[in-house]
């Protein structure tokens, strides 16, 4: 009898845990068919290990791109890239600008700043859960001003900027991403995700209740923020006080995959880095065989009205793998990932 109760328990037990399996990858839209679909051309720039985040500097006409080969040693120093838009295949965008500080460094997210004769680049530091700030010359070269710590950020991911030395920054899980704690967070969809506000003096929580705080940026006038869910597959849309800073939810929007980078076209339009299939990405970091779908999507914010969301680009992982950040920079839309090697620059077609 108690052998029986014993092995019905367990059988019961099985089922709930294949369940929760089977759930869970619904849930992250395991079994969802990718399709390619673009409908202008696109060209692939080579030579750039795991081009994470992309920044535009319009001034400059220059994209910053995020760099690190995250197939490597955990010791691996990453680098910043300063590419011609009108010239990405020119040599001279192949240099590393940070000119090797700090000497401990792997990027993440970056955001850029610019106000009269004042030029910042912002960088995410997963190395040492930190921010650094450098100084943007006109060339595209880096100079390292300064380093921002915080015991609170425990898993910084994304930042953007709002003066030389004042930013939001997501904290994607409170545990740390790398974590087993927060690897189940993020399964989970557990809201610990954070945004925080450095004013450069004090830091504050901005935000909280973020189901994996990813992407961040801020439209022209600074009235409002968007922040990306990744676990959550949302865009949450905050009405932004400019003198105090301070955020109010104003929407959520569900969106069709699982959102990473975000960046602000000159339209005023939000794009976004996704992956259709985030639960795909693990794999594909132990195989380089191994492609996970991209997806970037356009989110028209109406600003009271419809807005509107739709699909730019789709592919199964064959143009590009794991997908996330897409920046547009006139008629040109280039598209960054996570383990290639690799960054694409499309041809945008006329709407």
């Amino acid at each position: 009898m108690r052998i029986s109760l014993l092995a019905g328990g367990l059988a019961l037990l099985i089922c709930a845990i294949g369940g929760s399996v089977v759930f869970t990858l619904f849930e992250f839209n395991h079994f969802a068919a990718i399709e390619d679909r673009f409908d202008g051309a696109c060209s692939p720039v080579s030579g750039v290990a795991g081009p994470e985040d992309i920044e535009i500097a319009p001034s400059l006409g220059r994209a910053f791109i995020s760099s690190l080969d995250r197939r490597a040693a955990s010791d691996t120093r990453g680098a910043v890239f300063s590419v011609l838009v009108s010239d990405p295949l020119d040599s001279d965008n192949w240099r590393d600008r940070t000119g090797g500080e700090p000497a401990d460094f792997r990027p993440l997210g970056l955001s850029y700043f610019e106000e009269g004769d004042t030029r910042r680049l912002f960088a995410v530091n997963e190395a040492s859960n930190s921010v650094e700030i450098f100084d943007v010359r006109p060339d595209g070269d880096l100079v390292h001003l300064e380093t921002v710590r915080e015991r609170r950020f425990t898993s910084p991911n994304d930042i953007a900027a709002i003066g030389p030395r004042s930013f939001y920054l997501t904290n994607d899980v409170n545990a740390g991403r790398r974590s087993l704690l927060g690897k189940f967070q993020f399964l989970a969809r557990s809201p610990t995700g954070a945004i925080f506000h450095f004013d450069g003096v004090t830091t504050r929580v901005a935000a909280d209740g973020l189901r994996f705080a990813n992407g961040v940026t801020l439209n022209a006038s600074g009235a409002r923020l968007y922040a990306a869910e990744t676990s959550g597959r949302a865009l949450r849309i905050y009405d932004r006080d400019p003198a105090s800073g301070f955020l109010t939810l104003a929407a959520i929007e569900p969106l069709p995959a699982a959102p990473d980078n975000l960046t602000i076209a000159a339209d005023g339009s939000v794009w976004i880095g996704a992956q259709p299939k985030p639960l795909a990405i693990p794999v594909a970091e132990r195989n380089e065989n191994i492609l996970a779908p991209s997806l970037v999507i356009r989110y028209a914010d109406a600003m009271g009205g419809e807005s509107s969301i739709s699909e730019v680009y789709s592919n199964s992982g064959s143009g590009i793998s794991t997908s996330t950040v897409a920046a547009v920079s006139g008629g040109k839309l280039l598209i960054g990932a996570l383990y290639d090697d690799k960054y694409l620059i499309c041809d945008l077609p006329n709407r």
